[in-house]
């Protein structure tokens, strides 16, 4: 059956989600729930996330974390960051605490231009196209008056206009390239309404726009952020071994763009988080970095070290087109909050909080990799993820912390603990392993003596049969347990206790029952017929349910339960476990 569908935006969100758990989720009614219980409890705001994207059904959470201690140019800052990897909050936390005693970060702002082009064709003659340019120029400005007349109030507009030849690249291709200063916008908007209103004052019968678009490479809306400190000032047991280390791994990354890939990745671990605290374009964030990273025509380390008479000093520059007026930062109420808690940073400001968290994070990992290794850190703040991945309780949590405090974490050796706090204080018989019960049965004589009760090994043998029989249905045993005393005894199967030495059904005599094999062969090949039986009846009919003369009417698991209990406190009344 097709699970393609028209309409489905028309669809509301509840029709959505029934739409995509008939589809995509059967058998599975949890889903839903799943998805609702990420709604936000109040109906507007619930509404506002809504709004902001197509087709929504849910909200999808990630961490906000804040990293205290920055001080950058003299003021101290707390920062916030969105982001679900362990060990990022953390570590940008620890080095903004270990430079606030080294000076701090040092940021500037080197430029703020934004760029956007119109891309045409011109088959014509390149003079004839670059006189029109010139003699309209002026008209080109003044096609987007009515757009920039607000921007131009703040300070903001259009900065320049180029014709641009890219002819020896692409036949009949020429751009406008288009600069501009848009203050605390991130711009987006304005820079394309200003490109189509140039586009359409620009064309004409000889000229083509195939497109009209701003660009997120922003090599000119560049921010610097550095630290730096005499080399002894570093601390630690050789704080020359460690400058010098620090210093080459940098240079690693500024030669090597298999290195660098990561290097740099480290870096945007901490703009990416701030970035989306804060509601701007980590996307377009990341695109920019990464083709500045390439502008020399290999990828490249976006920071740089130098260790130089005695001082060592780290610094990155990197291009960062942000706003703090418009957009999700002004719909979104914890992108709010986020620049409040920054103290209402301007896009220039707030370009150097970003940079400054970047090069913490860089500074963070290359001092771990060039120490203890990356690992060593990132681990112990993983063990958490581990442990609430294989549902750890609160106890077994503080134990495995604890134990880990001077150990390396791993994750095979955090699941080896905790396997280890889990291991089962009895080793319970697995009686659907037919081989391993009867090579186990066949190590007893028919004669054998108890460890405790009264019974021989065969009278032992077709007892665990004959009990079996009972669930099978084989065996009519009248007695009677109240609803009461069901409710009382059953929870008991769910737990890892044992049953008790001196535990007897009612029904049974107090003296052995006479045996009904000639041989403890024959009682061992009938116990796996009734075992054999026992899967049948309850894979037959799912619903069944039969009477235990103890623990009230049980169910195919609470059977199971049981039987695991009774074979394993009868092996151990022979000693066979």
């Amino acid at each position: 059956m097709s699970k393609m569908i028209s309409g489905f935006s028309k669809l509301s969100k509840e029709e959505k989600i029934d739409w995509l758990a008939a589809n995509y989720f059967t058998n599975q009614p949890e889903i839903i729930q799943t998805i609702k219980q990420y709604w936000n409890v109040d109906e507007k705001l619930q509404q506002l996330h809504d709004d902001f994207i197509e087709n929504t059904i849910s909200n999808f959470y990630m961490p906000y974390g804040i990293a205290p201690n920055f001080v950058i140019n003299g003021r101290e800052y707390v920062v916030p960051m969105v982001v679900e990897e362990s060990s990022v909050v953390a570590a940008a936390s620890k080095v903004a605490k270990y430079w606030s005693t080294r000076g701090g970060f040092k940021t500037q702002v080197i430029a703020t231009k934004k760029i956007g082009q119109v891309h045409f064709l011109f088959a014509g003659d390149t003079s004839n196209l670059e006189k029109y340019f010139q003699e309209n120029k002026t008209e080109l400005f003044a096609a987007t008056a009515a757009i920039t007349k607000n921007m131009e109030k703040r300070g903001g507009g259009i900065l320049d206009i180029e014709l641009v030849n890219k002819t020896d690249k692409l036949a009949n291709y020429y751009q406008l390239h288009v600069t501009f200063e848009t203050k605390d916008s991130m711009g987006a908007n304005f820079i394309n309404s200003c490109l189509e209103a140039i586009a359409k004052k620009f064309e004409n019968d000889d000229i083509e726009i195939i497109m009209s678009i701003l660009s997120n490479y922003v090599p000119e809306c560049l921010v610097r952020a550095e630290v730096s400190c005499k080399v002894s000032e570093l601390g630690g047991e050789n704080p020359e071994k460690f400058a010098h280390k620090f210093e080459q791994a940098v240079k690693i990354a500024e030669i090597e763009p298999y290195r660098a890939v990561t290097h740099n990745k480290g870096i945007m671990n901490g703009i990416d988080a701030v970035v989306l605290a804060t509601g701007n374009d980590f996307r377009a964030i990341e695109a920019g970095a990464h083709a500045y990273a390439s502008r020399n025509g290999n990828y490249a380390s976006l920071t740089h070290c130098e260790v130089k008479e005695g001082v060592f000093k780290f610094w990155i520059e990197i291009p960062l087109a942000l706003g703090t007026v418009g957009g999700l930062t002004a719909l979104h109420p914890m992108a709010k909050l986020s620049l409040d808690m920054m103290q209402k940073p301007s896009a220039r400001v707030l370009m150097q909080i970003i940079a400054a968290a970047g090069l913490a994070q860089n500074f963070a990992a290359l001092r771990a990799l060039t120490t203890k290794g990356i690992q060593h850190g990132h681990m112990k703040m993983h063990l958490m993820n581990i442990l609430n991945q294989h549902h750890a309780s609160n106890e077994e949590k503080e134990t495995v912390a604890k134990y880990f405090e001077n150990r390396t974490v791993s994750h095979s050796a955090v699941v080896e603990k905790l396997n280890s706090l889990r291991k089962p204080a009895v080793n319970w018989i697995d009686f659907e392993n037919q081989k391993l019960v009867k090579e186990t049965l066949l190590q007893l004589s028919a004669d054998a003596k108890p460890k405790f009760g009264s019974m021989n090994g065969q009278q032992m043998i077709e007892h665990l049969s004959a009990v079996t029989q009972i669930a099978n249905g084989n065996w009519k045993v009248d007695t009677f347990v109240s609803d009461e005393k069901a409710a009382r005894r059953k929870p008991f199967l769910n737990t890892e206790n044992e049953l008790q030495i001196g535990f007897k059904a009612p029904f049974l005599a107090e003296a052995p029952a006479d045996l009904k094999f000639n041989s403890m062969q024959e009682a061992i090949n009938d116990l796996l017929i009734q075992i054999d039986e026992f899967f049948k009846v309850f894979t037959e009919d799912k619903n069944r349910k039969v009477v235990h003369p103890f623990f009230g009417e049980l169910n195919f698991d609470e059977w199971k339960k049981f039987q695991i209990k009774h074979f394993t406190h009868h092996f151990k009344q022979f000693g066979l476990v």
